[in-house]
């Protein structure tokens, strides 16, 4: 008798579209029904369990075999956990850190047969004002099978952005700093720049010199921050972390956030600081950065880094 292997893990926001597969059997489904009655036996914490019981919709992938396959188990949460890793790509909401593996019952409910524990995503300050409607749910398919993929080569300047992405995101739940310095780890791998002036000009090649950093928000505006602006002070910020320098009062200093349309009294957001604005270019710079990788097919050109360095370095 076949035995269905299911392995879930929670959607940290209300997912807006329909209920849809995204890449190698992931889908998106509403909230599993379990079989659990007291939760207390797999030790989870309180907002864990809340977190079981709470969440609406969850990313799930199933697979048959002819028993209980515990490698088997391990290859779908691995999967589960990069697919969430791709999911930040499209809107980074953050992400609870719990997957669970189960068997599927005759009648459809999940048995809970092992909890995994990675480390929470943090979510970005920018990422709590997207509005997941406003966002095109078939892109979020191809991003997930490309971080899939881009995780699967095997090759370590395409592999670790993406990785340094995930760490960052792990660190910046407890110090937004220090997941700042892994972030720009990732774009200093994809860029293979050293000095400001080279990570500079590089990411304005990838991206664009006038590409704005920041997605439109939930009111529909969009901070106009452009990437040839911020490159050099981003790379100066994380040069000030990483080398344990104090950190220069104008990062300390309150800003005045550019939007257009200019913002509305009654939709301000946070004050930030222009050390709290770096910490946020940095993460949406990384996400566009992989994004582009991705959508523009540059996998196989970063594969020879020679070739991918001239790419770099030809004029805009």
């Amino acid at each position: 008798m076949s035995t269905h292997l299911v392995s879930v893990t929670p959607i940290a926001r209300h997912w807006p579209h329909p209920l849809r597969v995204l890449s190698r059997g992931i889908q998106i489904v509403d909230r599993p029904v379990f079989n659990e009655k007291d939760w207390r036996f797999w030790n989870l914490r309180r907002t864990e369990e809340e977190t079981v019981r709470e969440r609406t919709y969850w990313l799930c992938t199933e697979r048959e075999c002819q028993w209980t396959d515990h490698a088997l188990l391990n290859q779908m949460a691995e999967e589960l956990r990069t697919a969430m890793l791709g999911f930040q790509l499209w809107a980074p909401i953050g992400w609870d850190g719990l997957i669970l593996d189960c068997s599927r019952t005759q009648e459809g409910s999940l048995t809970v047969e092992r909890v995994h524990r990675p480390e929470d995503y943090a979510t970005p300050f920018w990422g709590r004002m997207l509005d997941l409607r406003k966002l095109d749910p078939a892109q979020l398919g191809f991003l997930a099978e490309g971080t899939l993929a881009a995780v699967d080569s095997g090759c370590v300047p395409i592999v670790n952005p993406f990785r340094f992405l995930e760490i960052g995101l792990q660190t910046a739940v407890n110090h937004r700093r220090a997941g700042a310095v892994l972030w720009m780890m990732g774009l200093d791998g994809l860029l293979a720049a050293e000095r400001q002036v080279v990570f500079s000009n590089r990411l304005q090649k990838l991206l664009g010199k006038d590409t704005r950093i920041f997605p439109e928000d939930r009111a529909g505006r969009r901070p106009t921050y452009t990437v040839a602006e911020m490159a050099a002070n981003m790379f100066e910020f994380r040069s000030l972390i990483a080398h344990g320098r104090e950190i220069l009062q104008k990062y300390r200093e309150p800003i005045a956030f550019q939007f257009e349309p200019e913002e509305l009294d009654c939709l301000a957001v946070e004050k930030w600081s222009r050390g709290t604005l770096m910490i946020e270019s940095i993460v949406f710079t990384l996400i566009a950065a992989l994004r582009r990788v991705i959508i523009d097919g540059l996998v196989e050109r970063i594969r020879n880094q020679r070739a991918w360095k001239r790419w770099l370095d030809a004029p805009l």
